[in-house]
């Protein structure tokens, strides 16, 4: 399989090419119609901006528009790869993803029957890395990568390690498919699953958070975004009178049959790291472009988590047969399933602990509320290593 190294090089120099311009360049190399992958991308904005349009989602909108509060409520919303990445957003899928030729050509094969879907799941052309079971990933750093940057990269990676069976090792020679991080970037972007070849993971200045890295890693393992989910309507309702011009394209989601890389029967998840946060692309950033339904409103503040969730876990643990190869099956409790790496133990939901998931984790937070009392969750993620996280159980 052909080697793919998508550099987006940030260039300052006067009269240098744009950032925009190298990424071009690179994907016209591959063999890649950038004439035609614009002119369909402004057709989908239109079949996204049409879709939504039916006079009773602009009357539920303007609902939901008059309900959201205008002043802060508290959550401080983590900077991700959108606001990042600028105009190269244009020629990378869903704003962060670097797709090939044969990815180009699915992602713009739209449904002639069904508006607002491709006709086939992008998933179906998604490898996922091997062996099943037990993958390997073999990484590396792009020369002259920044030491100090290093940390976050290997805390992104233990992320995933913790509680799946994906193994990540430094690269050797012999290695013919190896992910490389490359800080000679402007955005954030990964390729979708695996390439074949050197792919790269592409990181400028502001994406070395965990938080970035993680997410463009989980891109890698094959995950695409959560809400282009063929089921997310039943969620959420997109407002396109607030996407930048241009942009509505990304909302498009896939057909109700997915490929190999499908739902796995993980619910939808609002609070998803996979997932764009509730202002993504706005014209008013005061307002956002995506609302959930009005029976969900109290997750419209808990959009894009800044650490992989239960779910987006499980989801990895699911595509990659993770527990499979466990020669016993244990029993959990409260929702828990069997780990991903350890099969003996149990991989429980955020607020459960212990080896069944049969206790409170011991540094929760308990408390009982009032009716006229409210409650702050601290969640924040704050430069490279300022992540901190506070876990209050509310009993009722």
């Amino acid at each position: 399989m052909m080697s793919r190294l998508i550099l987006l090089l940030a260039l300052s120099s006067l009269g240098a090419a744009s950032p925009l311009e190298d990424l071009e360049k690179e994907m016209q190399k591959e063999g890649i119609d950038l004439e035609k992958v614009h002119e369909e991308l402004k057709r989908e904005s239109k079949e996204v901006e049409e879709e939504f349009a039916d006079k009773p989602t602009q009357d539920q909108l303007s609902k939901l528009r008059a309900a959201y509060p205008t002043t802060p409520n508290g959550t401080i919303e983590v900077m991700a790869e959108l606001e990042f990445n600028g105009d190269l957003t244009n020629d990378l899928f869903e704003g962060d993803i670097v797709l090939s030729p044969k990815q180009w050509a699915r992602a713009l094969d739209r449904d002639a029957n069904a508006t607002l879907q491709r006709r086939q799941a992008l998933s179906d052309l998604v490898d996922l890395w091997q062996p099943m079971g037990a993958p390997v990933i073999p990484y590396k750093f792009k020369k002259g990568f920044p030491k100090d940057k290093r940390s976050i990269i290997t805390q992104s990676i233990a992320l995933w390690k913790a509680r799946t069976c994906i193994k990540f090792r430094p690269a050797t020679k012999a290695d013919k498919n190896v992910v490389e991080f490359n800080h000679n970037s402007t955005g954030c972007s990964s390729s979708v699953g695996m390439e074949g070849g050197i792919q790269t993971v592409n990181l400028g200045p502001k994406c070395f958070t965990v938080t970035n890295v993680a997410h463009e890693l989980s891109h890698t393992l094959g995950t695409l975004h959560v809400q282009s989910r063929s089921d997310r309507d039943a969620y959420i309702t997109v407002d396109t009178k607030n996407i930048a011009k241009g942009h509505a394209h990304n909302f498009m989601k896939d057909p109700q049959s997915f490929g190999k890389t499908d739902n796995y029967a993980i619910p939808y998840e609002f609070g998803s790291m996979q997932r764009y946060h509730q202002k993504a692309y706005a014209i008013n950033s005061n307002k956002p472009t995506i609302y959930v339904k009005p029976e969900f409103a109290k997750y419209q503040g808990s959009m894009e988590a800044p650490r992989p969730t239960f779910y987006d876990t499980l989801l990895i643990n699911k595509m990659y047969k993770c527990t499979e190869r466990c020669k016993r099956r244990i029993t959990c409790k409260n929702n828990g399933v069997q780990d991903g790496l350890k099969c003996s133990r149990c991989f429980c939901p955020k607020g459960w602990a212990g080896t069944n998931c049969e206790k409170r984790p011991d540094d929760a937070q308990m408390t009982n509320l009032t009716a006229n009392q409210t409650i702050k969750m601290e969640v924040a993620a704050v430069g490279d290593n300022g992540f901190h996280e506070k876990l209050v159980i509310i009993e009722v």
